[in-house]
């Protein structure tokens, strides 16, 4: 990644690796390569290492790249021609995953779907930091990500929709594309699933209604309509598949039109996914229902802890 990175930079720009706190030898690895290196300074997580290099940030812009993510080659000059178009640019997932999983295929393709299909731009109202450049001013301004969000989840979404408020704008570049090289098992992928559907969800309870409608997965509400309405008629087919099986006939036509809605809905990213991937693209298909039905559950932890006070 740091190569990648090295190899195009300009003269007047300065690379700085943050530390969250590793236990193993990141710092050592970053000095052999010759890249300056600060401890976070800031509360463990995302929101806090960013904060402490955007602080220290001496140029115009800051680009946020998280380590695990590899943008292609002449990435520098597409980011310097976004930067004169808005206030923030944001690069998008590449199609191609790491490994054999259907899991990590899954998690990149979903993102590089939506960024690529369902966005309509070229402005939107989210971001994802995992590859984000934003002019320093604005984000000083800011006041930086909100700390008080825990890990890496909803803090990118609360920043891009305090930038709108303002009357700021984020450029989406799809000519910017990005490889992850993280991998998920299967455990780990709806471990990650659930903690993000929670947190946006508590996001969305917690923010202050008049800044308009909120962004979720990068898009908006309509864009995402075919994973909302997805998750809505899952659960259709859901309960009245065991209100069938538990002998109720009429039961029937409500089960078999939900999952017909639920699984057409999806069917976009299933085809789009299978072309690219094959045979792992088609098991990575098999994770969509499931991961629709961890929606509904996910909100209403949320409910039940903000019920309790918990707001983050």
């Amino acid at each position: 990644m740091i190569p990648s990175v090295q190899s195009e930079l300009r003269p007047d720009d300065r690379l700085l690796a943050v530390d969250d706190r590793s236990s193993d030898d990141s710092r050592s690895v970053l000095e052999r390569l010759g890249v300056p290196t600060s401890v976070s300074i800031g509360k463990p997580g995302a929101a806090g290492t960013r904060n402490t290099g955007g602080m220290a940030a001496l140029t115009d812009w800051i680009l946020f790249l998280d380590s695990d993510a590899v943008p292609e080659p002449g990435w520098r000059t597409r980011l310097e021609e976004a930067m004169e178009k808005a206030d923030a640019v944001q690069a998008v997932y590449g199609p191609e995953a790491p490994g054999k999983g259907a899991a990590t295929f899954y998690k990149n393709y979903y993102y590089h779907h939506t960024f690529t299909r369902r966005i309509r731009g070229p402005y939107i109202k989210g971001c994802g930091t995992f590859f984000f450049a934003v002019r320093t001013r604005v984000f000083r301004e800011l006041g930086g990500f909100d700390e008080n969000i825990t890990g890496a989840t909803i803090e990118d979404a609360d920043f891009s929709e305090r930038l709108w408020a303002r009357g700021g704008r984020i450029l989406i570049a799809p000519a910017i594309r990005v490889y992850h090289l993280r991998q998920y098992s299967m455990r780990e992928f709806f471990r990650y699933e659930w903690n993000m559907m929670r947190a946006k969800a508590l996001y969305i309870l917690r923010r202050n209604p008049e800044r308009g409608a909120p962004s979720i997965s990068v898009a908006g509400f309509s864009e995402m309509f075919p994973v909302l309405g997805g998750a809505l008629f899952s659960w259709v087919a859901v309960f009245c598949g065991i209100l069938w099986a538990a002998g109720l006939d009429w039961a029937a036509n409500c089960f078999f039109p939900g999952l017909v809605i639920s699984m057409g809905l999806q069917l976009p990213l299933c085809f789009h996914m299978t072309r690219e991937g094959g045979f792992r693209g088609f098991r990575a298909c098999l994770l969509v229902f499931p991961d629709l039905l961890l929606i509904a559950p996910a909100a209403l932890s949320a409910v039940f802890s903000a019920i309790r006070g918990r707001r983050y």
